[in-house]
């Protein structure tokens, strides 16, 4: 009889805080298994890592890129110009940590998003099945841009759904910025 109380309503799984912690620190420990250190980035990864170091170095958009977004690597050149490592490859597993962060916690907004359609149980199903996607953690160890971008669609929908003014208004912005770090943001920023 025990054992029932830990899949009923009374649950472990009522505690809906430390499960997602729970989801959350299971799929950082998964990418981090997988993290490929001492690999340096290729193709688009390293020519963001190149515009963001050097708007970084600079303190400007530098000049002979031609990105047609390049909302990724202004984001990162904060982080590169505030913390100093000692080596490149060093900064490019920067980069890739900075999209693991993001994608493990975009576990939160799609929780909450699952939430506006289904129950508890279900949203924190949908929440598992994020985290734990093989392309999702594929994509989050490439260092590009997609986990922002998937931070900042699911968190402009979410707020969409909320129907107060402040949370559309805060929508719409969340999707400029989702269009500025990869084209394809444009189409929910007109759908809103």
């Amino acid at each position: 009889m025990n054992n029932l109380l830990v899949f009923s309503s009374k649950g472990v799984f009522s505690n809906i805080p430390i499960m997602i912690g729970i989801i959350i620190l299971a799929s950082l420990i998964l990418r981090i298994h997988y993290f490929p250190f001492n690999v340096p980035l290729t193709l688009d990864a390293l020519e963001y890592f190149w515009y963001g170091t050097e708007i970084a170095l600079n303190g400007n958009l530098p000049k002979g890129y031609s990105f047609a977004n390049n909302g990724w690597p202004i984001f990162l050149s904060p982080f590169f110009l505030f913390v100093k490592l000692n080596s490149m490859i060093s900064h490019m597993e920067f980069q890739r940590a900075i999209t693991v962060f993001i994608s493990v916690f975009t576990t939160i907004p799609v929780y909450y998003l699952c939430r506006k359609f289904v129950g508890k149980n279900y949203a924190l199903f949908g929440a598992f099945i994020f985290a734990f996607e093989p392309r999702l953690i594929q994509n989050s160890l490439l260092g590009l841009n997609n986990s922002l971008y998937l931070l900042l669609v699911t968190l402009s929908l979410y707020l969409f759904l909320n129907k107060t003014r402040k949370s559309l208004y805060f929508s719409f912005c969340i999707s400029g910025l989702a269009s500025l770090i990869r084209s394809e943001g444009l189409f929910l920023f007109f759908s809103i």
